[in-house]
């Protein structure tokens, strides 16, 4: 099916010829050649059969098939193999996603470090795999063949080139098994050192406030001490095999001709090029790439084994039952209910008992509601109480719980403690959703954020965080408020948000935001506003974990003295709080408009600094220069260089002009003891 983009993909749509030779490819290419380079826009519509969502769902399919027929041991190669065949690059896609779904326990087990080294090397060896893959089966074929010529010509001495390339075959599995130790060893220490290093980047302010660089530094360089050891063993082993394989052909025929002088059997220019042409054949289907093929293997094999590891941790429940509109339970994750689209938007809570860790001191403790649309639940307790967690058990991230939560529908949490990145502030409240005008006005006008953007220098295009404007924690509090009503979820989880903000912006974030925005929502909201219990439609209590009372403000009033006092000690603790008011959240942005004449230039260099660029052209000598002088220095480099290459190519001429200058030699010795004897 044609693509209905600007820019279909000719592959679609051209004849055999032109598939078998890629000439479909041209007029991309001589756009290339015209313009000097190419853009983004000029590359052809991916076509849908390729697309990576798709590829991935039939890969996922497929891996859970697997574990439930052979739960013990699942293979990710056939799993793989039958998705793809020979694409193993969807496997890298593959982990993404289950990284969004691994449970705490889970993800407590598995530091970033390690993921991000999954996805960097062991995901790629996956992918390299299917290179060379081939030549185990093309590579004794071949050589089988090559034996059957080498036989009918030079009969005995072919014993010789059988011998010397099974000592090689043979000694390559134990170079190979070696790797594969040393492999798994200089990857043991990468993942320690990428992981000190994600923890330094995380804790740089708490590093640099205690002046601890030094001794992190020296932590690291210990760790990068050990793997460079590690690593230059690798690569010594690795060369002593690389020179084993590329003086194959040298040994050989070394070991061919100082035979047949001792035999004295005639050895000619013609038997040269014969020999040669099927020995260095030989050397590159057998030795080299049947080598590189082992290599891969066991490659594949160690990474086969993270990886897996990997995927067969325990994913969060959340994944079951917050995907839409229809949940399931863990163990009937494969079957899809139908009518599951059709129940209507819920929130069931049955909840024994939940805990962060197995045998753990706090828990939550008989809790059990419902929650449909239009309702709005409070929940309140003293400091410690488990509100936070209560919400967190609905998403699942408490994994070790007993009894039911499930639910119905699209959920949004906020949590308590506001995050952006570095983006714009559209882009931070957008958060990848397509952009709609009329909604982003709404949302903005509901979180009270129309007054910041007016006077922020580029309004919603700000540049914020790290690389831009820094917001006050009030502020960070309505974006994220913000990023969770632009979602346009069916159920919402807030996790205390108006405590970051005044009393006047509180109130107007629970009369706009939650009151009014969110009437046809559930929402279940953490609060310590003991002001805006009286507009919910029911209130939970909890107590060190339990909830002890439930149900509407006037009811509690009447039946709960215990209710009354803590709402005084509620409120007094909230009074005791520093409160943010909507001045000091405003003083920064404030403080910028009113020099805006002043750093109008500054602001949008800033800007313009944080604009991705790319080079375009040919690569400028300087930048070979500077790797070299990142290296062994310029002119020290390029010595190195030209010494190395010309000493390998001239090894290499000498070798071949030795050898036929010995084959004349040697056909003209038996010439003349032709003629002795004659």
């Amino acid at each position: 099916m044609v693509s209905s983009s600007s820019n279909p993909n000719p592959l679609l749509q051209v004849n055999l010829f032109s598939r078998f030779f890629h000439s479909w490819l041209s007029s991309l290419i001589n756009k290339s050649h015209k313009q000097g380079t190419l853009h983004l826009d000029d590359l052809y519509d991916l076509p849908d059969h390729l697309e990576s969502t798709i590829s991935i769902d039939k890969l996922e399919a497929n891996w859970f098939d697997e574990i439930k027929r052979c739960p013990q041991n699942p293979s990710l190669v056939r799993a793989t193999l039958r998705t793809a065949g020979w694409r193993y690059m969807l496997l890298s896609l593959l982990l993404i996603p289950l990284v969004l779904r691994l449970s705490t326990d889970a993800m407590n087990k598995f530091s970033s470090g390690e993921i991000t080294n999954l996805l960097a090397n062991d995901a790629n060896k996956v992918e390299l795999l299917h290179y060379y893959l081939n030549y185990l089966w093309i590579a004794p074929l071949q050589t089988l063949a090559v034996i059957f010529i080498l036989w009918s010509y030079v009969k005995y001495i072919t014993f010789i080139i059988i011998g010397y390339t099974l000592f090689l075959l043979f000694i390559q599995p134990l170079f190979s098994r070696l790797f594969l130790y040393l492999r798994a060893e200089v990857l043991k220490v990468t993942d320690e050192r990428v992981k000190i290093m994600s923890e330094i980047i995380r804790s740089m302010r708490i590093i640099k406030m205690y002046c601890w660089e030094s001794a992190f530094e020296r932590k690291v360089c210990r760790i990068r001490t050990r793997e460079m050891i590690k690593t230059t063993v690798f690569m010594m082993c690795h060369c002593i095999e690389t020179i084993l394989s590329q003086s194959y052909l040298s040994v050989i025929f070394l070991m061919i001709y100082g035979t047949m002088w001792s035999l004295n059997i005639k050895f000619d220019t013609r038997s040269f090029t014969l020999l040669y042409v099927l020995v260095n054949y030989t050397r590159q289907s057998c030795i080299t790439y049947f080598n590189f093929a082992i290599r891969d293997v066991l490659n594949y094999m160690a990474a086969q084994k993270r990886i897996r590891a990997f995927l067969l941790f325990d994913e969060s429940e959340r994944d079951n039952r917050l995907l839409s509109t229809s949940f399931q339970d863990v163990l009937e994750i494969d079957k899809i209910d139908e009518n599951s689209s059709k129940r209507p938007c819920q929130v069931i809570c049955d909840l024994q008992e939940a805990q962060w860790e197995k045998n753990g001191k706090f828990s939550l403790k008989s809790i059990k509601f419902d929650a449909y649309p239009g309702d709005l639940i409070c929940i309140i307790g003293s400091v410690g109480s488990g509100k936070s967690s209560l919400l967190q058990t609905l998403t699942g991230e408490i994994t070790h719980f007993d009894g039911k939560v499930r639910l119905h529908g699209s959920f949004c949490y906020v949590p308590q403690e506001s995050w952006i990145f570095s983006s714009t502030v559209k882009n931070n409240i957008l958060f990848g959703k397509e952009y709609n005008s009329k909604l982003f006005q709404r949302v903005v006008r509901a979180t009270a954020l129309d007054a910041d953007l007016v006077q922020l220098t580029h309004g919603p295009n700000t540049l914020v965080g790290d690389q831009g404007v820094m917001l006050s924690g009030g502020q960070k509090a309505r974006v994220n408020m913000a990023r969770a009503l632009y979602r346009n979820a069916d159920i919402y989880l807030l996790d205390d948000p108006l405590s970051a903000v005044d009393a006047k912006v509180s109130k107007h974030l629970f009369e706009k935001s939650i009151k009014n925005y969110l009437r046809d929502k559930i929402c279940i909201l953490v609060t310590h506003q003991i002001q805006f219990l009286q507009d919910a439609t029911k209130i939970i209590v909890l107590d060190n974990g339990e909830m002890v009372q439930m149900g509407t403000y006037e009811e509690l009033l009447v039946s709960s003295p215990s209710f009354s006092q803590l709402l005084e000690d509620i409120n007094q603790h909230k009074q005791e709080e520093p409160v943010v008011s909507l001045v000091n959240q405003r003083s920064m942005i404030g403080s910028i408009h009113s020099e805006k004449e002043n750093v109008e230039d500054e602001d949008m260099n800033s800007s313009s600094r944080n604009v991705e660029t790319k080079q375009e052209g040919i690569v400028k000598w300087n930048v070979y220069l500077s790797y070299l002088r990142a290296g062994v220095g310029a002119i020290l480099g390029v010595i190195l260089i030209l010494i190395i290459f010309s000493t390998q190519q001239t090894v290499a001429i000498y070798s071949n002009w030795w050898l036929v200058a010995w084959s004349n030699e040697e056909n003209r010795r038996h010439q003349n003891v032709t003629h002795c004897m004659s």
